[in-house]
């Protein structure tokens, strides 16, 4: 018989039962002392009974009343919550297509740098101004069936509808009355804008066009927003029949 066939060996400093015979037993240590007797050692007193941590402690300390113990969730201040908007763009025209509160700070007021911008106003005050990365454009790789002569690196394709995001402070949407309008400009070069302005994009610079607008929409319309945080996820509002 060879070792890959062999039987195990039976263990033999086990006594029956699978107990090992070197083994702490229940309430004492490896070297046979109580618990109690060395926890006395340690810290100078004696360990307390269970009836005594019981008149001490109460009766909810018996961790059949503890329950599931779970990490303590710290509520998010409003400052470190936004709106996510997801956009779509068909034809010049923005719609919006779901918006969600989520756990996450808007951008820090300072500068954008890009070739097109997303811009979110509340009235006439610029509540969000972000870069986006080629508009309506999709990469990809080229055609094998195009002759040698077209084969000229990656094809981008021209999309009629295309979809974006962009992310507004809470306090945007505070006023569930507040006017809210959205724009996609592409200017001609690269811009360095400051986000913090209180006139459109369109009239700070001469260099930007306007790619799509949506119409003026109030913040209580905006589609599947709850502002109040009665669960983890938003619910869609109910739809009128």
């Amino acid at each position: 018989m060879d070792e890959t066939s062999e039987r195990p060996r039976k263990r033999l400093d086990e006594e029956p039962g699978g107990a090992r015979r070197n083994a702490a037993r229940r309430g004492r240590l490896k070297d046979g002392r109580l618990l109690s007797a060395a926890f006395k050692e340690r810290t100078g007193r004696p360990k307390p009974g269970v009836e005594a941590s019981l008149a001490l402690y109460g009766e909810k300390t018996r961790r059949r009343d503890w329950g599931p113990q779970v990490a303590a969730r710290i509520e998010p201040s409003p400052e470190a919550r936004s709106v996510r908007l997801r956009l779509e763009v068909e034809r010049g025209e923005i719609r919006v297509l779901d918006s969600t509160v989520v756990d996450v700070a808007p951008p820090e007021q300072g500068t954008v740098r890009g070739t097109a911008f997303i811009e979110v106003r509340a009235g006439k005050a610029v509540v969000a101004l972000q870069a986006v990365v080629d508009p309506g454009l999709s990469i990809g790789i080229p055609d094998r069936t195009d002759p040698d002569d077209a084969f000229r690196g990656h094809r981008v394709v021209e999309e009629e509808t295309w979809e974006a995001a962009v992310l507004v402070p809470l306090e945007a949407v505070a006023d569930r009355d507040a006017e809210l309008s959205v724009s996609i400009y592409r200017a001609s070069e690269r811009l360095i804008l400051e986000t913090a302005s209180e006139s459109p994009l369109a009239r700070r610079s001469r260099r930007v066009e306007e790619l799509a607008a949506s119409k003026p929409m109030r913040a209580a319309d905006l589609p599947h927003l709850r502002t109040d945080r009665d669960g983890r996820k938003p619910e869609p509002r109910a739809s009128a029949d």
